[in-house]
């Protein structure tokens, strides 16, 4: 098998980019292809004759079984691989996915039974699996960036500016580092950006929430909790753009100081540090909750305790030390553009998809 050229279907669980999509699938996709493979990546699907391909690539998750057609692809001597990022068995109640836990939570265990092997972004969502599923071919293969599609970001700005990204997934991160921001801005006079969230004003996504009724998801809760604490702080919201333009955003969003709170739970833990490899990318520095996945892979210097003085300790060097920043920003870009590349991580695809297509076939 070494060697020959690989044959590749994926099929993506979405008809629009998104970072999952982007990440594990179309610049997967992308480079395979410029390693000389025949691979089909695009969001949809339509007049694919299966015989052109001999591996079936699967993401995620899928409304509905998917059994029947994974037998007719296997009964043809297909091979097919699972691959995902996200451990949807620990999905909590704070968690705006809890809406497709229940059909998630069955996808994926249908697709890890069915699978001839499972390709995953770190090594604690392998061993949350292999709980379940101990026989199960499980590779890890790290979650890479095209930096071409990251443009650097300009700097100089005149006040120092520290963001915040990241969806209504992370309402309870941010409210981790909050009164730490508000501390710190009386004393320091920086900007605040908050970009995402949602699409909408977040005044709006207030009203929204507080108007939602009594049986509100716990993130709607701790979303009011946290429109209150942000009517203390000077703030620029930047609303949600689609993903396409999601990586220019970043980059004319200018961060200095790029935070990445995370809470300590069992979701959060198989989840991989895409936002530091993306704040990396663009030039910001990363400062990052000391919990995994960051523990994983950050330098001790560059996390912190999710405790509020920690907080205010580690933020108050970054703001009043522009040497010490600079210092971190080079060694966290080194180690991203070093490892996170997906010109070198693509031959880690490339060698799981032949190893899984080798035990398919001595079985």
């Amino acid at each position: 098998m070494e060697g020959e050229k690989l044959r590749v279907l994926m099929i993506n669980n979405t008809k629009d980019e998104n970072p999952s999509y982007v990440v594990r699938n179309k610049i997967v996709g992308q480079n395979l292809s410029k390693l000389g493979h025949d691979v089909y990546y695009n969001v949809s699907a339509t007049n694919i004759d299966f015989e052109n391909y001999d591996v079936f690539i699967f993401s995620r998750f899928y409304e509905g079984t998917l059994l029947k057609y994974i037998k007719f692809l296997k009964d043809r001597g297909k091979t097919v691989i699972y691959e995902t990022d996200d451990n949807y068995e620990a999905i909590d109640e704070n968690n705006p996915f809890m809406k497709i836990k229940d059909f998630g939570v069955l996808s994926s265990r249908e697709l890890i039974k069915a699978s001839d092997g499972v390709i995953v972004s770190t090594p604690e969502l392998k061993a949350e699996i292999l709980l379940m599923f101990p026989n199960a071919n499980v590779f890890v293969i790290p979650n890479a960036l095209d930096f071409s599609q990251y443009p650097k970001r300009a700097g100089k700005n005149k006040k120092l500016r520290i963001g915040f990204q990241g969806s209504n997934i992370h309402v309870q991160d941010l409210l981790i580092c909050i009164d730490a921001i508000a501390e710190l801005q009386k004393e320091f006079g920086f900007e605040f950006y908050i970009f995402g969230i949602d699409d909408k004003p977040l005044e709006d996504l207030d009203k929204f929430c507080k108007g939602y009724g009594e049986k509100k998801w716990k993130w709607m809760k701790d979303f009011s909790v946290l429109y209150e604490k942000l009517q203390q702080i000077k703030y620029t919201h930047v609303p949600y753009v689609p993903y396409e333009k999601y990586r220019k955003k970043l980059s004319e969003l200018n961060f200095d100081i790029g935070i990445a709170p995370l809470e300590d739970t069992r979701f959060n833990r198989s989840k991989s540090c895409l936002k530091f490899y993306e704040y990396a990318a663009v030039g910001t520095v990363t400062l990052a909750s000391n919990v995994l996945p960051y523990s994983y892979e950050m330098d001790k210097e560059d996390l912190v305790k999710n405790r509020h003085d920690k907080w205010v300790a580690k933020l108050r060097k970054l703001i009043t030390d522009e040497e010490y920043r600079q210092s971190r920003l080079y060694a966290q870009e080194a180690w991203v553009h070093e490892e996170r590349n997906i010109e070198k991580v693509v031959k880690q695809w490339e060698q799981s998809i032949i190893k899984i297509i080798n035990i398919k076939n001595n079985k």
